[in-house]
Formats: structure tokens, C-alpha cells, sequence
């Protein structure tokens, strides 16, 4: 965000504030633009791109709570931006509005030029400090999106884009990647942040439980239902709701589900009226939904419902600056307080950036609190070892045609444990050569960090053994 200089807005035909502000401002400090009405400064104001530091109201008709909203909505999307209100378009407005939004002022009847003019340096000067202060903090924001396990690929302004747009998202990641997380900020960087946020596992429960879950039933739809329930999507009016794992879900929900997000209403079970909603709808899933389609299992017409937006989270194995950072809060987090943080020796951490995490930042976070039970770096390194062992192995113990014995069946792991060794060590070894033995390009070439690499080598003995090489060619 630019704040060096900033733009004061003026809303509204008023040529003498106009003439005031021009002069008063003229040392080029601050901008001014004027926009004639509301939809168009909304439009600009809107734009998380924008350099606004006042918006200042005058002489423009305001409608009570739908325009409430909107101002609650700049303020979400800027919120160091000062928003002045005259009193002529104020009357209409809730008496409490300043309680209830910090960054909205109305400036008093009685002011003189003079005094509005001081009003609005004094907002600027307020944003100025705001701004610089969202500035300074927005490493540490995504920071926290990546602590969270989302990835800092999505910046702070994608999040607010997404989450002002107000429009259906569909998630796509491995289990464990932090979907529901990525959700949870999309909402809260949406005008919905301060209302229902909530969340149902289509895969966790019966078709018929989901069906009832979402859109509740009256009393005797069916046995047991002794009196009225409402459903998610009435319970969430206003606010969003996370469909976790949408591609388990019944294909008959599936059109049940259309029609919402078509209509804006649902049937509650038993009943014959139809109840509005107006809810967001967010979609998670791990399934590759364009296979589900060909398979028959989901529909069509509601995938590109759900897929106005598309957000596809990156597995760990492909975040590995994130893994070390992440660990360490998740250590934190889950430790007592008064207890000593364990320490994650090199071997460990190298052990951590080698290990390829099936079960990303969930599995991530279990395994530091595995570590903070055992308080041993040397019982968790051993235990992702083994792991990476047994990964390394499935690829040849897939290709081996033929069934081993049971009663050789120690001997054939070791075998093939032997063959898992020979044929990375052989990997190493070509990139090396491949490379007139750049240990740096080589590590680029085979996509591991250099010092993964540089472990690997001293694993196999490889540098130990170019060493080796040149010394006898040299005597």
C-alpha cells in the first residue's frame, strides 16, 4: 500500500467544501477526488488497490441500513480509511453509528469551514498512522497465514478480493492442508465476518442426516423428529457456510443443494413452504471433482455453481520453507505452560525437510506433539527415518513381479531397503556428474534443498568418496 500520499474522497456536489478542501490541501500532501455520488466512490472505494485515507460524505441521500452495510464493507476492506459524514446525510443514520464502527464520524451541525477542514486533517492524519501500521505488520500477517498452514502464495489483498466478492469458492487440497482454515479468512475478510460461520462434513454423516442437517425439518417429517429444527443454511442467515468434503456428498443432495444456490431458498423436511436464505456457500473437497463428473457421481451444472472461484491449497511436501517455521509454533501452541521447549537438533531438521508429509500441516502438528511427549530429537528423527524409508521403498517393492515368501520376509526388506539406497545414491551421483559436480545445480536438478542434499551426500559417502577419487588420481 502506497502511503506516502494519499487521496481524500469527497462524496456529493458541494463546490464550496470542494473550494475549502482544494485550498486547504493544496501543498500536495494530499489528492482530492470528487465523485458526484455513492455508486461511483463505492466502486472506487471498493477496489482494495485504492489509496483513499478520508472519504468525506456531504449532501448525498443515504438510505438507513443499506447503506450502513456499505460503509461497514469500505471499512473491512480499508480498515485505516476515515469516513466523515455532514449532518445533512446523517440524520438518517443509527444514533449509535460511531459506537458501532470506530473508523465513522459524523462532524457536528455547527462547524464552520474551518473546523470541518481540521476534521478531515485529523482523520488523515489517522489513517496515515493506521496505514503505515497495517504496513509494517503485513509480514507478520502472512506470517500467520502460513502458522494457520495456508500458504503465503494467497497475500493478504487476495484474501480481501476473494472475500468481498461475496461469491460461491471452491477449495481443493490434500487432506490436511488447511482448507477449513483458508475459509475461516476468507470469511473474515468478508462483510459477512461478524455474522454465523458454519461448518458440515458431508462425508461424516448418512446422506439422510445431511439432508436434515442442512435444511432442517418439521415436526414429525419422519420417526424421532418431535419437534421443529432448523436447518444450517436458516440458522447461518447472513452469514456462510463450509461444505466440507463436497464430493461425498449424495448425488439427490446434490440437487437440493443447485436449487439453493440457484433460488436462494430450501424445504425444510415435512414442510410445503420454502424459507429464503441468504447465505454463502463454501465448498472443500480432496477429490478431483472433473473425475467424479465422468464417474456419474456429481453434478455437472453444480460444480460450476460451486466453482465461481477455484482455490487449490499446495500439499507441504511442496511449502518445505513453511515446514520449520510452522513447527516451532505448533510447538508452542500445544505446550504447558512452564515447560521447556524441546530442541530440533539439525539431524532432525533435516530429517523434517527429507520426510515428504502424506498428512501435511495435521500430521505436521501431531508429530510436535509426539515431540513434546518424548522431549528425544533423536526417538522423532529416528521414527521419520524409518518413514522415508518405508516411502522409498513402495515404488520397487510395487515393480517386483513376484510374491516373497513369508519366512524370508526380513531378508527381502533388507534387499530391498539395499536397492532403495543404491538407486538414490545412483540419482545423486548423476546429477553430480550431470552438473561437473556443482553440488548447488545439482540439488536445483533433483528439486531438494541444499541442505538436504549436502546430507545426502555425506549419508551415502559420496563426497567422501570424490575426495577419495581425486587424491588417488593426483598420487
Amino acid at each position: 500500500m502506497k502511503i506516502m500520499s494519499g487521496e481524500i474522497v469527497l462524496v456529493g456536489e458541494n463546490r464550496d467544501v470542494h473550494a475549502c478542501l482544494s485550498q486547504a490541501f493544496a501543498d500536495g500532501q494530499y489528492s482530492l477526488l470528487s465523485m458526484k455520488n455513492i455508486p461511483d466512490a463505492m466502486t472506487y472505494l471498493r477496489d482494495p488497490g485504492c489509496i483513499a485515507l478520508v472519504a468525506l460524505f456531504c449532501n448525498v441521500t443515504m438510505r438507513r441500513e443499506q447503506d450502513f452495510t456499505v460503509l461497514s464493507a469500505l471499512s473491512t476492506i480499508h480498515p485505516h480509511l476515515q469516513i466523515l459524514l455532514l449532518p445533512e446525510n446523517a440524520k438518517s443514520l443509527p444514533s449509535d453509528l460511531p459506537v458501532r464502527n470506530g473508523n465513522i464520524r459524523m462532524i457536528q451541525k455547527s462547524a464552520s469551514l474551518d473546523g470541518m477542514i481540521e476534521a478531515v486533517q485529523h482523520a488523515a492524519n489517522t489513517a496515515r498512522i493506521l496505514a503505515e501500521k497495517a504496513q509494517q505488520e503485513e509480514g507478520t500477517a502472512d506470517t500467520e497465514d502460513s502458522i494457520s498452514g495456508i500458504s503465503p502464495l494467497f497475500s493478504t489483498p487476495f484474501l480481501t478480493r476473494v472475500g468481498m466478492a461475496d461469491v460461491p469458492v471452491l477449495l481443493h487440497g490434500e487432506t490436511g492442508v488447511g482448507k477449513e482454515v483458508m475459509a475461516r479468512r476468507l470469511c473474515a475478510y468478508s462483510p459477512r465476518a461478524h455474522k454465523p460461520f458454519l461448518k458440515l462434513n458431508c462425508a461424516a454423516l448418512p446422506s439422510e442426516l445431511v439432508e436434515s442437517e442442512l435444511f432442517g425439518y418439521e415436526k414429525g417429517a419422519f420417526t424421532g423428529a418431535v419437534i421443529d429444527k432448523p436447518g444450517k443454511f436458516e440458522i447461518a442467515q447472513g452469514g456462510t457456510i463450509l461444505l466440507d468434503e463436497i464430493g461425498d456428498m449424495d448425488v439427490r443432495l446434490q440437487a437440493k443443494l443447485l436449487q439453493v444456490l440457484q433460488d436462494g431458498e430450501i424445504q425444510p423436511l415435512g414442510s410445503n413452504k420454502t424459507v429464503k436464505v441468504n447465505v454463502r456457500v463454501l465448498a472443500a473437497t480432496h477429490r478431483d471433482l472433473r473425475r467424479a463428473i465422468e464417474q456419474g457421481t456429481f453434478r455437472e451444472d453444480l460444480y460450476y455453481r460451486l466453482n465461481v472461484i477455484s482455490i487449490t491449497i499446495p500439499p507441504l511436501r511442496e511449502r518445505k520453507s513453511e515446514i520449520m517455521p510452522l513447527a516451532e509454533v505448533l510447538l508452542c501452541r500445544h505446550m504447558r505452560p512452564g515447560a521447556v521447549m524441546p530442541v530440533i537438533t539439525e539431524e532432525l531438521r533435516q530429517a523434517m525437510l527429507e520426510y515428504n508429509w502424506p498428512g501435511n500441516v495435521r500430521e505436521l502438528e501431531n508429530i510436535m506433539r509426539r515431540f513434546l511427549v518424548y522431549q528425544n530429537a533423536s526417538m522423532l528423527m529416528d521414527e521419520l527415518t524409518q518413514a522415508i524409508g518405508n516411502s522409498a521403498q513402495k515404488p520397487i517393492a510395487a515393480a517386483t513381479p513376484h510374491r516373497v515368501p513369508f519366512s524370508d520376509n526380513n531378508s527381502s526388506i533388507d534387499r530391498l531397503a539395499e536397492q532403495s539406497r543404491q538407486a538414490e545414491s545412483k540419482l545423486l551421483l548423476e546429477a553430480l556428474e550431470a552438473t561437473r559436480w556443482n553440488r548447488r545445480q545439482a540439488a536445483a536438478r533433483l528439486n531438494l534443498e541444499y541442505r538436504a542434499f549436502l546430507y545426502k551426500l555425506q549419508k551415502y559417502g559420496i563426497a567422501d568418496k570424490k575426495e577419495k577419487d581425486e587424491a588417488h588420481y593426483s598420487s
